[in-house]
């Protein structure tokens, strides 16, 4: 029996693809999984493409592997890199690495099972569907997170213009999935064990827009609240969608946690202009309107400092936006001028050393409101999902309250009774840190 490896890289999105695609080569195929690259017939690695630094990441990955590989094994690059390189581009990057045998850039999924199997020398099965967005297979996802939570990629690709931004030209317009699949593989996730859920889409707030039905996502969230697992949470909620209407909506849906990731970018209504990104409120008059419109909801977002032509000004304006929204999560960029992204060409590129000093001066004011966040927290008894053992003790365990994505967020470390992983129980939280939280099992 021939066998398979997937490695799989970047953010959550990718990782369906590659449970997908996974899952597809043991139906279609009748491939077998192993733990190592080395013991593979056939590794397949799934690569993000969307930066320098992660194409930087990708192209060590696939040399390591191809490293790794047997005699007589194939190496398989799929996702972003092959998407972002074509043409002449790609011609020289395939001839850079030789050790693949296969670019398989995401519009060629549905090809997948052909091209492996002709790679292996293996047949598909007669009659079984291929992996694309239009005709997705049941039965089958191999899940690389644990089994008590999965991602659910809800769309592909996104029809959104940010000048930043290489999405659009790697992955397509957007695509909705359709939701008689998504609902049946939240079902299907949620009989093998999972209780927590996280939606993913480049743009989750524009799911069903392709279709003309702008009330799609609340409709599919009703449906998936019909389902055996205990939470859905939301991921890339675009701010411009965000009305009162949906907001409250989403807030009146069951199982949905009080969570939404939404990327501001920016503040400074210049800034945003060149981002090509559309603003319906200011962002601080939003994160008023969406705490009294859904009372206890936690949001994460993320910023981009060191954008072509942000000023001083602009800067400080951000930074107060970072004071006075006190928001519970935040990541932030510097500024990368990506080939092929329209804001790569603009007039005033900030240095690299003002970008650094930028981002290291909103994390030092975002650790600080994280500090105040989770002091408030102290006394509280919350409902966490339980990761399992800590790192440092198997005396100490981990776990996630509503206000905590997984991977992204903090973590509540907690001793007591050990609980298995994927339960839930309460917690007292009786210490701050700067991310994390610690706490005991309540009586």
């Amino acid at each position: 029996m021939k066998t398979i490896n997937v490695v799989s890289l970047g953010c959550a999105k990718n990782l369906v693809d590659s449970e997908r695609l996974l899952g597809s080569a043991i139906r279609n195929l009748g491939l077998k999984p192993v733990a190592a690259p080395e013991e593979a017939d056939l590794i397949l690695v799934n690569t993000c493409a969307f930066l320098t630094s992660a194409v930087g990441e990708a192209v060590e990955a696939v040399m390591e592997l191809g490293r790794a590989k047997k005699p007589g094994a194939r190496l398989a690059v799929c996702g972003c890199l092959p998407a972002r390189y074509t043409g002449a581009e790609g011609a020289e990057m395939a001839l850079g690495l030789p050790e693949v045998d296969l670019w398989l850039p995401p519009n060629e999924y549905p090809n997948f099972e052909k091209l492996a199997g002709e790679l292996l020398q293996a047949k598909a099965k007669a009659g079984t569907p291929s992996f694309s967005a239009q005709n997705l297979p049941l039965g089958g996802r191999v899940q690389a997170t644990p089994p008590f939570r999965a991602f659910l990629k809800i769309a592909e690709g996104c029809d959104n213009r940010c000048t930043y931004c290489l999405i659009p030209k790697l992955r397509g317009p957007l695509t909705s999935y359709a939701p008689d699949f998504l609902a049946a593989e939240a079902e299907q996730l949620a009989a093998g064990g999972v209780r927590e859920l996280t939606l993913v889409a480049q743009d989750l707030t524009a799911y069903g827009f392709d279709r003309e039905d702008k009330g799609a996502l609340v409709k599919l969230l009703r449906r998936l609240s019909g389902t055996p697992v205990d939470w859905l949470r939301l991921l890339y909620a675009y701010p411009e969608r965000l009305t009162e209407r949906l907001v409250k909506e989403l807030a009146s849906i069951p199982k949905v946690l009080p969570y939404l990731d939404l990327p501001f970018q920016h503040v400074s209504p210049a800034v945003l202009k060149r981002m090509g990104r559309r603003q319906v409120l200011p962002p601080l008059e939003l994160v008023e309107k969406l705490r009294r419109w859904w009372p206890g909801l936690a949001l994460r977002t993320t910023l981009i400092v060191g954008f072509p032509g942000e000023t001083e000004e602009d800067f400080q304006d951000l930074l107060r936006f970072v004071r006075e929204a006190a928001i519970e999560h935040l990541g932030v960029f510097k500024f990368s001028p990506e080939s092929g992204a329209p804001a790569a060409a603009l007039k005033n590129q900030v240095p690299q050393h003002v970008k650094e000093k930028r981002r290291r001066k909103v994390m030092a004011e975002q650790r600080k409101i994280s500090l105040a966040g989770n002091r408030r927290r102290v006394g509280q008894t919350v409902q966490v999902l339980v990761e399992g053992p800590s790192e440092e003790s198997e005396l100490v365990m981990t776990g996630r309250a509503s206000f905590q994505a997984p991977e992204v967020d903090g973590l509540i470390y907690f001793d007591g009774e050990q609980p298995a992983p994927g339960e839930l129980v309460d917690v007292q939280i009786v210490k701050a840190f700067d991310y994390d939280l610690l706490g005991r099992v309540a009586e």
